[in-house]
């Protein structure tokens, strides 16, 4: 499709894309937006469909070259763009995505001899839900499960700091966790393990890896509460000195997740090549 010129902020083809800071809540809507050229090629490489694309008029030779042909091409000048989306915008590039389902959890871990699954049952922060799903996808995670209460995945803060992963590694929310723990448990065997902050409960390097994990990462205020750990076999910890404060938990989640992915000669069992970091 040949780039769009839009000039007139009432016009209806970018309504998706109009006061994103008032309208950041798009957990039910059936499209999301990403920000920028990097998550728009991770947007056209994943499984979510490509809806539409908005540009600054000195991104638009780049995008063109990324994006399908078929798909709605919209440019506007630099001035214009910021107050579509409602704030100082300087990325230049905007795309929305149609939101698709991730396959069930026994298409993801049921033939796997080995899998990790992060368990996140009430995160508040969409900022650390970004970091441990791009932790997640550094150390080999096959999915992260989460509960209804927890940011959407797909918004766009999660998309930024996860600069892009959560388009590439199931995020998959669910109302009713515990039916979902008791598949893991009893139909699959994991072993689930709660991190906590408690010097009564293991210290993290001595636990050997299980072939199945879920590991259960607690709220950013008030940690895992009572009913998620009793519902573990196992509580670990990250031994710390007397008096100091908790971890950040996507800090925390990236510890646990290095020990995991090691043996026990310190050879990384997650495989492949270092991507670089951006």
């Amino acid at each position: 499709m040949p780039q769009v010129l839009i000039d007139n902020l009432d016009d209806p083809r970018i309504a998706k894309y109009r006061h994103l800071k008032r309208t950041n809540q798009t957990r039910d809507d059936d499209q999301f937006v990403v920000e920028g050229e990097k998550l728009l090629e991770r947007l056209v490489e994943s499984v979510f469909p490509l809806a539409s694309v908005l540009a600054t008029e000195r991104h638009a030779p780049r995008v063109e070259a990324i994006i399908p042909s078929d798909i709605p091409f919209y440019v506007v000048s630099p001035d214009l763009i910021s107050v579509i989306v409602g704030f100082n915008f300087h990325r230049g590039v905007l795309a929305c995505g149609y939101r698709r389902p991730w396959p069930d959890l026994a298409d993801l871990v049921g033939r796997a001899e080995r899998s990790t699954i992060v368990v996140c049952p009430e995160l508040n922060n969409p900022e650390n839900l970004g970091t441990i799903v791009r932790i997640g996808d550094v150390f080999g995670v096959d999915a992260v499960l989460v509960g209804g209460s927890c940011p959407d995945p797909l918004s766009r803060r999660v998309l930024r700091v996860s600069m892009g992963t959560s388009l590439r590694l199931p995020v998959i929310v669910r109302e009713d966790l515990d039916t979902e723990l008791n598949r893991l448990r009893s139909d699959w065997g994991f072993e689930l393990m709660a991190t906590v902050v408690d010097p009564r409960a293991e210290p993290f390097e001595s636990v050997p890896r299980p072939e199945r994990l879920a590991l259960f990462m607690g709220s950013e205020s008030e940690g895992l509460d009572p009913h998620w750990i009793h519902q573990c076999q196992r509580q670990v910890t990250i031994p710390m000195r007397q008096d100091a404060e908790s971890l950040n938990v996507a800090v925390a989640a990236g510890i646990f997740l290095y020990h995991f992915s090691l043996t026990k000669g310190g050879v990384s069992l997650t495989g492949g090549t270092p991507k670089p970091q951006r």
